[in-house]
C-alpha cells in the first residue's frame, strides 16, 4: 500500500512548477499581457517551459483572458487554458482564476479544469509573483507551484 500512496503522491505532483522563472508583463487600458519562462518538474524530470497569459480587466473586480504554456520535455506538450475567468477580490493585482484546461500532445488531448491564484509582491524594483494552482484532469490532479520574478 505504501508504494501505491507514493505513486499517487508523485503523480499528483507531476506538474509541479517551482521556477527560476523570468516574467515580463505589459499593462495598458485594462489589458495585461505577460510572458514567462522557467523550470518545470514533471514525473521527476525537470524541463524548460515558456508561457504567455492575457487578461482583459472588464471591471476592477473581474476579467477574462487566456493562457498557454509549452513544456520542452521528452514528450513535449502544450497546455492551453481558455477562457480564463479572473476574480480580483480586492480589486488589485491578486487574483483567483478558473478555466477549462487542455493538454495537447502528439495525437492526444486531455481536458479538465484549472484553478489558480497569484499574488504579486512589489519589493523595490523587483516584483515576486508566487503562483499556486491545480489542474483537475483525467489521471488525477496536477499541482502547480510557481515563483516568477519581474522588474
Amino acid at each position: 500500500m505504501k508504494i501505491v500512496n507514493r505513486v499517487l503522491f508523485l503523480f499528483g505532483l507531476s506538474f509541479l512548477i517551482f521556477s527560476t522563472n523570468a516574467s515580463a508583463s505589459i499593462e495598458k487600458d485594462g489589458h495585461r499581457f505577460s510572458l514567462s519562462g522557467g523550470a518545470v518538474v514533471i514525473n521527476n524530470q525537470t524541463s524548460f517551459a515558456i508561457g504567455a497569459e492575457y487578461e482583459y480587466r472588464v471591471k476592477p473586480l473581474y476579467g477574462i483572458g487566456a493562457q498557454a504554456n509549452y513544456i520542452f520535455s521528452s514528450a513535449a506538450f502544450t497546455v492551453v487554458s481558455a477562457p480564463i475567468f479572473f476574480l480580483h477580490p480586492l480589486e488589485g493585482d491578486w487574483y483567483i482564476s478558473g478555466a477549462p484546461v487542455f493538454y495537447l500532445a502528439s495525437g492526444t488531448t486531455k481536458a479538465g479544469l484549472r484553478f489558480t491564484t497569484r499574488m504579486p509582491l512589489n519589493i523595490e524594483v523587483l516584483t515576486l509573483v508566487p503562483t499556486v494552482g491545480v489542474d483537475i484532469i483525467s489521471g488525477g490532479p496536477n499541482y502547480i507551484f510557481g515563483l516568477a520574478f519581474g522588474i
